[in-house]
């Protein structure tokens, strides 16, 4: 089986990936957050939102082991990684089903979401795409994270940044912002870090 990349420019990150064998460069963004900000151990259960083409489900399942759990969702194809159950379908249709597909994972230790809207390049109408899909978000740490458990956000820096912020600040006892080396310079995402669920 062929892995599924997102090889997309020479920049040191985008080689990096590529000669130790992860799926995309967004493998050392989630690495970084994992190093310095949420601690994440052998048996542990996570939900990757935005999955594909796999990146961040490879590092999960580097540090998970075998006795771990991923459920990864995403609306493209991803090819297998182990310990990590893909569901090809949008986050509403996880969010609105009766949970069968998932129940096994349940609570999740770990919820990621390196997900984003399509952009348009007008800012209210983006500000408030990234809204509505945080809120989505929301809906699985509030019923899919376990107490203690921690959650990482992408979102973008303005309205969607402080929306998120307030919303986890509500939610978790430490809310961190992230911008990790392996983010492009020029990008205005920034990660929202959530820990320790109230």
């Amino acid at each position: 089986m062929s892995l599924k990349s997102n090889y997309r420019d020479g920049d040191s990150f985008t080689k990096k990936a590529k000669k130790e064998g992860y799926r995309s460069r967004a493998s050392y963004k989630l690495k970084e957050i994992l190093e310095n900000d949420i601690t994440i151990k052998k048996g542990h259960s996570v939900l990757d939102l935005g999955s594909s083409p796999g990146g961040w489900s490879q590092v999960v399942s580097e540090m998970i082991g075998t006795s771990g759990k991923i459920a990864a969702v995403d609306l493209q194809e991803m090819d297998y990684i182990e310990n990590c159950f893909f569901l090809l379908k949008p986050i509403e249709e996880l969010i609105e089903s009766d949970f069968d597909e998932i129940k096994n994972y349940l609570p999740f230790n770990l919820v990621l979401s390196d997900m984003a809207p399509n952009i348009s390049g007008i800012k209210d109408r983006d500000n408030a795409l990234m809204i509505e899909l945080v809120d989505k978000i929301l809906f699985t740490v509030d019923n899919f994270l376990m107490l203690q458990g921690s959650v990482a956000i992408k979102v973008f820096q303005g309205e969607s940044l402080d929306y998120t912020r307030q919303a986890l600040k509500e939610r978790f006892n430490k809310v961190k912002i992230s911008k990790p080396k392996a983010s492009r310079p020029n990008s205005k995402e920034i990660y929202i870090i959530g820990k320790e669920l109230k």
